[in-house]
């Protein structure tokens, strides 16, 4: 199956089981309804509620051939001569309207998909060009389709199955560390240039045994001038002189995520682990910041053979 149709299969049961939420989330909907309860009863409304909910799952789940208004009034059991006005009265936009948007919001999903280019996208959702889509696409988000791909971290599309979060227990490691802080999370190697050169001028390069960094900060959160950044050599050495420290990353049971590829996509992936997978796990982190192990050297090995463990420290679950 193709990271196409694999994501348009997703978003189609995402968009499904939030049908009504994404359907009814028009800025004036809430007054809308509240005047509206004024004049029915409750067990009137959540009538009406439940037959537009069938009507917004078939729409959702066919952006690509929208249903005709016969297919959505059915699905509603209401005539075709009222349902624009019953749709429009809920949602305060028309139908057109709705499909437009939940296009869009399907669209900016897709385009984070490796593999997925903008005329696969425009096709999946039912536009008749790239030019069509790429028009309708910035009048919606104010940026082309290009931009919004280049403005986004994502990691790679798999399906969550695929992604493998082990839970390993590691030994304590000592590091030599050195703080940067105002900048954001790229053009790290100078930071830990100034660690590999204090090493070598000490001889303790020679017991190298891991490069850690720790990213301190939500940058989705935390402004690029606030951000803090440890880089990290495991050099089996106990002190270190200022501006270095050496930071004691504890023994414990830890979530690892091995990521492959640039570092460009480690935010998505550390997003990932900390957003995604801990919230289904049902274990809770422990008070550590979750930190990188770069397992092997930048500046001998291919991008796409780079390879990064993603570690979460978790607290000990009870005996």
């Amino acid at each position: 199956m193709s990271p196409v149709l694999r994501r348009l299969k997703s978003l189609d049961a995402d968009i499904k089981e939030q049908a009504m939420d994404r359907a009814f989330a028009r800025e004036g909907y809430k007054d809308g309804v509240q005047q509206w309860r004024r004049r029915v009863d409750e067990d009137m409304f959540d009538r009406w509620w439940h037959r537009l909910e069938r009507a917004a799952s078939l729409l959702s789940g066919r952006l690509d051939d929208p249903p005709s208004l016969a297919e959505l009034a059915s699905a509603a059991a209401v005539s075709p001569f009222h349902f624009h006005r019953i749709w429009r009265a809920l949602t305060r936009e028309t139908v057109g309207q709705t499909i437009l948007r939940l296009r869009m919001e399907a669209s900016q999903e897709l385009l984070l998909v490796e593999g997925v280019n903008v005329t696969e996208t425009a096709t999946a959702l039912g536009f008749g060009t790239p030019q069509s889509f790429a028009r309708a696409f910035r009048r919606h988000t104010g940026l082309t389709p290009s931009e919004h791909r280049s403005s986004q971290p994502s990691i790679a599309e798999k399906d969550t199955r695929d992604v493998k979060v082990s839970i390993d227990r590691h030994g304590e490691i000592m590091v030599v560390a050195l703080r940067r802080e105002g900048k954001p999370y790229t053009e790290l190697n100078a930071t830990f240039g100034q660690v590999w050169c204090w090493a070598e001028a000490t001889d303790t390069l020679k017991s190298l045994h891991g490069i850690y960094g720790i990213p301190l900060d939500d940058p989705a959160c935390v402004a690029d001038d606030e951000l803090r950044y440890d880089a990290c050599l495991a050099l089996g050495v106990t002190s270190a002189p200022e501006p270095f420290r050496v930071l004691r990353l504890p023994a414990g049971e830890y979530a690892r995520l091995r990521h492959f590829g640039s570092y460009d996509g480690l935010e998505a992936a550390t997003q990932y682990v900390m957003g995604e997978w801990l919230l289904r796990s049902g274990r809770e982190p422990a008070d550590f910041p979750i930190f990188h192990n770069f397992i092997n050297d930048p500046d001998q090995t291919p991008v796409d053979e780079l390879m990064t463990d993603i570690l979460l420290l978790l607290k000990e679950t009870p005996a």
